[in-house]
């Protein structure tokens, strides 16, 4: 039987069924050719190392033991050889009834849950207030539980990514830890099964399955006869199948994508200890937050223990400061005009630099370029043959190649997202689209292995189409080449695809119109000098997970243009970063990690003569069953091209291989990555090294081999704790600008931006330097806030949300400009922390009124003791309304200064205004 035939024979049972697969990888094979089946629960028993998917198997296993439903369960050699309990300890919530909270509590202490002030991971519990969360080992998401008294008023299921509830419910089943109990083995699961279920048990492959079972107890010596005696019962009990694999392709399903929203962290987020640069007074030392008078100030630490409290509006004047950290930041003096002084003097150099900014802007608006046509049918017919579901960012980066492509301006776009996240097949449809309107295209990569694997990408998406795509490497034979050169210059080739080969003098086409360039920053400076004489002429696409800090501030200043995909495809798993011991059992215990849970593993070793000595060192260390194999730039590239086959069929366990592989390689079943030498590497590369594993929905584990840390400088250090704090997905933008602060920026714009960026920081430099931008074009307002004194105590108070998440929300409520946002994080903050308090409700009605006031043209705004006096800008605002508005209220008021006395409240007041407006 074909491993495609197998689901349908699955499906077409109708009794339960118990498949025990002789891989894991069938079991997803299986899984991704079934069809949507209504009737029966689908279990996956399989991949359980981890703590997360262990629990949740086993309270599977236990529902489906008790009840009569039909089920369908998968079972790898992993599952079979575990152990499971089946106690029923569980609570149960419902609306209105339930525990009172604090028996909730000592039961979730009894039972080993860790309390967090947010929860992310399972067995975490947290409290704010009525709010209590729990990540159960149960269930996909964690539960939200909101008191009032002893009741339960609210019951959520949340998402740990950014905090927001999901779904609301009126009563789940949370499991507690189970793992006190007696324990049983899969033979006596199934007998269990069998009490409540007519059940058909299917084996297949029989003889595979004894052979993986020796080569457990050969690592499990302890367990040699109770492994023996779960064979012995398969071969009792169970019909046996001999699968092979499926000729050619399985269909992929088509994903959906994750629930997630922003995860409202980035390394810009200043805390206690930072270094800050206030945009008036200089470099300070952060010391947190302080209530005075009811509001709340930051506390800023200059020389000579001078301290600064910046009321919290003002946090839009601070920036965590961003510079070259091998120089600690002198601090500045409050009394003196030192940092005003070099301010004034730095901001003539800006305004020059800003000059030749716009000028570039300019010039480039001035480019007229070709004009591509709306999508045809084809093209909606080609996007609609994509196997996933795209992301929302995916989406918009997507709509803003075309509408710069439909534009007569000359493209000029970066699209900046994390590995995996979709950014080649945003080049592929701007690629179809320039083919449908007979113009040709250039794909051009760093090395030759991501060239062809964009070459196997771009073939199969366009293999139903009459497309030509060719590719130009060291692969690619001297004859084929002159072939390819040939017709590329009668329009016979659509797309090539290739190295720095396709920069080359002889390089000639009928009709260039685009020309798409993975990871830039990997080229050389001749290529780079060549791409930007190309950039003149036309359309170009650059894509990048890491883009580099002169790249990156070109788009943040608007002389490229730039598309974040930031959002994770659906079941994408963060990498799991961690630093080991550059010892032999460390290797080998995480290698053996891996290959037990049937993946595949790349060990990175940047050093081509030593390459096949760590190949003899590491084949000492692992059992002979392992199979292991090397590659590096200086080989004959077919030699490179057979060995990344051979890893991508599975005929190879490891990769051992140096820095070739950073860019390209997409292998789903190779999920543990370990990096040799990582002082020698920069953070980027790191990164996109990190980023070949944990493609699909497996957890990914990249493990980074430390020497004697005694050793290591402060620069490797430093970079080391970055690295550790960017275990969630989507890092790669956040972390070109941390990688600014590590290596220094003296070099990112120029000797003449040296002296600005080292006074100011990268952020305070480029906020600064845009308003000198906006300024040249005459763009440039003042956007000053109204003043607004409310009677009123207005803050966040540090019981009801507490340590940096408070600045995070401060921080997200100054951003915002709008009432409908300002509604939604209220409801957001409500969701999370529960009962809105007082104070800060009243933030909440001083945000209105600002958004309110500045929509109005309003400079003032005074309550006090329920006077209220509002001054407006006449220049902008009709006066004869407002009296008239006043006298059909029949309010006291008197006028004065441009503006009115009353009694009542101002917002009142200005709800009546708009609505008389309207």
């Amino acid at each position: 039987m074909l491993r495609k035939e197998v689901a349908e024979f699955i499906v077409n049972k109708e009794k339960s069924v118990l498949y025990i697969a002789s891989s894991n990888k069938n079991i997803e094979i299986y899984l991704e050719n079934m069809k949507d089946i209504e009737n029966k629960t689908i279990i996956k028993v399989s991949d359980i190392q981890e703590k997360d998917e262990y629990f949740k198997v086993n309270y599977k296993l236990m529902e489906v033991i008790k009840n009569d439903d039909k089920v369908i369960i998968f079972v790898s050699i992993e599952g079979l050889i575990e152990k499971y309990s089946l106690n029923e300890d569980k609570i149960i919530f419902q609306l209105g009834k339930g525990l009172k909270r604090k028996d909730v509590i000592d039961i979730l202490n009894e039972n080993g849950y860790e309390k967090k002030y947010l929860v992310e991971n399972r067995m975490e519990y947290s409290i704010r207030g009525d709010i209590l969360d729990i990540y159960p080992p149960n269930g996909e998401y964690p539960i939200r539980l909101e008191y009032f008294g002893d009741e339960i008023d609210r019951i959520t299921y949340f998402s740990n990514f950014d905090q927001k509830s999901i779904e609301k419910l009126s009563t789940v089943n949370m499991y507690i830890n189970n793992n006190k109990k007696e324990y049983k083995s899969f033979p006596e699961i199934i007998e269990l099964l069998k009490k409540n279920k007519d059940i058909n048990i299917y084996v297949e492959n029989i003889d595979l399955l004894d052979y993986k079972f020796q080569e457990a107890i050969l690592r499990e010596r302890d367990k040699e006869e109770e492994f023996n005696n779960i064979l012995k019962y398969l071969n009792k009990n169970s019909e046996k199948l001999e699968v092979k694999k499926s000729e050619g392709d399985i269909p992929r399903k088509r994903h959906s994508f994750s629930k997630g929203g922003i995860k409202y962290e980035n390394f810009s987020q200043i805390k206690e200890g930072d270094y800050i640069i206030h945009e008036n007074y200089g470099v300070g030392l952060y010391l947190g937050v302080e209530i005075i008078n009811g509001m709340d100030y930051l506390l800023i630490k200059y020389a000579d223990e001078d301290k600064l409290y910046v009321p919290i509006e003002s946090l839009n004047k601070i920036e965590r400061f961003v510079v070259d950290s091998n120089n600690v930041p002198e601090l500045y003096n409050l009394g003196r005009r030192g940092f005003k002084k070099r301010r004034e003097k730095l901001e003539k150099d800006m305004l020059k630099f800003a000059k030749e900014i716009v000028k570039i802007q300019a010039q480039r608006k001035m480019k007229i370029g070709y004009k591509y046509s709306p999508d045809t049918s084809w093209q909606e017919e080609f996007e609609e043959k994509f196997p996933y579901t795209e992301t929302k960012d995916q989406i918009q980066a997507i709509n803003d190649v075309k509408k710069d492509m439909e534009s007569s301006k000359v493209m000029d776009r970066i699209v900046c997202g994390d590995v995996g996240y979709g950014k080649t097949e945003v080049a592929i449809r701007a690629t179809f689209k320039a083919i449908m309107d007979g113009k040709q295209v250039l794909i051009i990569a760093p090395t030759t292995v991501l060239a062809q694997q964009h070459y196997e990408r771009f073939i199969e998406r366009f293999q139903d189409y009459p497309i030509t795509v060719e590719i130009l490497s060291r692969l690619t034979s001297g004859k084929k080449q002159s072939e390819i050169l040939k017709r590329m210059i009668l329009g016979g080739v659509d797309a090539v695809i290739g190295t720095h080969r396709l920069l080359s003098d002889d390089i000639k086409l009928n009709d260039l119109g685009l020309v798409i360039i993975d990871e830039e920053q990997k080229f050389g400076v001749k290529s780079k000098e060549k791409l930007k004489k190309l950039r003149n002429n036309v359309d170009m696409l650059t894509l990048t997970a890491t883009p580099i800090p002169r790249t990156l501030n070109y788009a943040l200043l608007g002389i490229r243009d730039i598309s974040l995909i930031e959002t994770a495809p659906e079941g994408r798993v963060a990498i799991e970063t961690e630093f080991i011991g550059n010892d032999k059992d460390s290797v080998r215990k995480v290698i053996m990690k891996e290959i037990t849970r049937e993946g595949q593993v790349f060990y990175i070793f940047n050093r081509v003569k030593r390459i096949e000595d760590k190949l003899i060192e590491l084949k000492k260390i692992l059992p002979k069953f392992i199979s292991i194999d090397y590659i590096h730039g200086r080989m004959n590239p077919q030699d490179i091209k057979e060995r990344l086959k051979a890893f991508e069929r599975g005929d190879l366990d490891i990769l051992l291989s140096t820095t070739i592989i950073e860019n390209g390689i997409d292998i789903e079943n190779a999920n543990t990555i370990l990096i040799e030498g990582i002082d020698k590497l920069g953070l980027s590369q790191v990164y996109q090294l990190r980023g070949r594993v944990g493609r699909g929905n497996r957890k990914g584990y990249c493990y980074l081999i430390m020497d004697d840390e005694k050793k290591i400088s402060k620069k490797t250090s430093q970079r080391n704790e970055t690295l550790k704090s960017i275990n969630e997905l989507g890092g790669g933008f956040n972390l070109s600008l941390e990688d600014m602060k590590i290596r220094g920026v003296g070099e990112l714009l120029g000797d003449k931006q040296h002296g600005a960026l080292e006074t100011f920081g990268y952020n305070l430099y480029t906020k600064l330097l845009q308003e000198e931008v906006e300024k040249v074009k005459g763009e440039y307002v003042i956007d000053k806030d109204p003043e607004i004194n409310l009677d009123i105590e207005a803050y966040i108070p540090k019981e009801y949300i507490i340590g940096s998440e408070r600045l995070v929300i401060y921080r997200r409520l100054l951003d915002i400009k709008t009432e409908i946002n300002l509604s939604e994080i209220k409801e957001e903050v409500k969701d999370r922390f529960g009962e809105i308090p007082k104070p800060l409700l009243n933030l909440f009605v001083y945000l209105t009124l600002k958004i309110k006031a500045k929509t109005l043209n309003i400079v003032q705004i005074k309550e006090e003791e329920n006077e209220t006096f509002i001054r407006f800008n006449t220049n902008y605002i009709n006066m004869e309304k407002i009296m008239k508005l006043i006298e059909e209220k029949k309010a006291r008021y008197s006028q004065k200064e441009n503006g009115l006395y009353f009694s009542g409240s101002a917002l009142e007041f200005l709800k009546e205004y708009e609505r008389g407006e309207e």
